[in-house]
């Protein structure tokens, strides 16, 4: 039962997080660009610019008054520029010519990162400043209502958070259709603070989510190579060989039905996958360990890429907007990477995913295929994996604990 708008609301937050960065390219534009707004002066020898969705590093210098030659100086002055090719709205550009000359140039790149940049007498130099964090514990719980998204929001969860949350638990369960009124959820995580005030969220160090009844739990782990993996609190792998699907939280519109009614063509053609609904442009992640069979164009697939995972398992995912950068044939991948876009090519009626599972070349339904388990935690890391852990699991039993005992102490209606 798909409760709410759990999977419309979850399928946005990829989206929307990675809305800001838009990379531009270099070398920059010959092009005029008029001062689109007035640029506020802070004194006699700065001005500051808040750049606006759309806005090059490049305009917003123009507008001010520097000629090309200094842009150019600017990003030759060191790797570190690499932030003012990808502006993002919101953040703050300043900028001293006391002179006319640029003589300084600061940029708020986040609430935590500085890039500044000035002049001597061999031209510019960049730097970066990070101010210096606090790292705090903090917890939520709440029980599923109207929605995953909402219950979660409500207990105090970014979208951040409850993306992580989702990924956590994919594998067990199908966000699309698994979640029950009653389910409940209990999390422990970082917070990153400066100088006491909170900047952003850190990661889920453990995580709780009970569905129709089965208990699920997970911990975060890196062990001494600095290898970061999910794993229950034993230190067997929460993760299976496969994810159950290749985007996080979305819609199902189409599953697999050896029977079902083409919708362009109107014959009864066998649907050999499950299509996802999603906007144009989500990033489509690879569901198991293998190698690039095939990526290119196939009739009515459209964009397509096919990967061979081995012992027989290929999975396919097709009507793709576009390939990740230099995805090839014979490449290897990770589960997880980014292998292409969601998209409309081939014969699609709209955005979408067609996602196939084959084994031995027989097509199997994606979501009920069983999907084996992928490696535990080696023996050699166990102690060092239960120091680590222990006082996560520890938080999450008392704030489990608490959670059943004030469900229970409410009054029935």
């Amino acid at each position: 039962m798909l409760i709410g708008r759990t999977a419309d609301s979850l399928a946005s937050i990829p989206e929307r997080l990675a809305q800001p960065a838009v990379e531009r390219p270099y070398p920059l534009p010959e092009i005029e660009v008029a001062t689109q707004e007035p640029l506020e002066r802070l004194d006699a020898d700065w001005l500051e610019h808040r750049i606006r969705p759309g806005e090059s590093f490049y305009q917003i210098m123009r507008a001010m008054g520097f000629d090309p030659g200094t842009v150019q100086s600017v990003m030759e002055s060191g790797q570190q520029t690499r932030p003012l090719l990808e502006l993002r709205p919101g953040q703050v550009l300043r900028a001293s010519a006391p002179d006319g000359v640029l003589q300084a140039l600061d940029l708020e790149i986040d609430s935590l990162n500085k890039l500044e940049i000035r002049r001597d007498d061999g031209g510019y130099f960049a730097q970066l400043h990070t101010r210096p964090t606090q790292t705090t514990q903090n917890q939520a719980a709440g029980v599923i209502d109207s929605s995953l998204y909402l219950s979660a929001q409500q207990a105090g969860l970014s979208d951040r958070l409850i993306l992580e949350l989702a990924e956590m638990f994919g594998w067990d369960i199908d966000f699309t259709q698994d979640l029950q009124p009653g389910d409940r959820f209990a999390v422990v995580y970082n917070e990153i603070s400066v100088d006491g005030e909170k900047v952003r969220d850190g990661d889920i160090l453990a995580a709780e989510f009970v569905n129709r009844g089965k208990v699920l739990r997970a911990v975060r782990y890196t062990d001494p190579n600095g290898r970061t993996g999910i794993y229950k609190p034993d230190g067997s792998s929460l993760r299976k060989a496969f994810n159950r699907n290749p985007l996080p939280v979305t819609r199902i519109t189409s599953r697999f039905n050896p029977n079902r009614v083409h919708p362009i063509f109107k014959t009864v053609r066998p649907h050999r996958g499950v299509d996802y609904g999603a906007p144009t442009g989500t990033p489509v992640r690879v569901t198991g360990d293998g190698r690039v069979a095939f990526a290119g164009r196939q009739r009515g697939y459209g964009n397509v890429i096919i990967i061979d995972h081995g012992r027989g398992i290929r999975t396919l995912y097709a009507h793709l907007s576009r390939f990740a950068p230099k995805l090839s044939a014979g490449q290897p991948v990770e589960q997880g990477k980014v292998i292409g876009y969601v998209g409309s090519s081939g014969w699609a009626t709209g955005p979408h995913l067609h996602y196939e599972f084959q084994v031995n070349g027989k097509t199997k339904d994606p979501l009920t295929v069983a999907l084996p388990q992928a490696q535990s935690l080696p023996d050699a890391y166990k102690r060092h994996f239960t120091k680590q852990t222990a006082r996560w699991v520890a938080a999450l039993d008392a704030l489990s604990t608490r959670q059943v005992a004030e469900s229970t102490a409410k009054p029935m209606p």
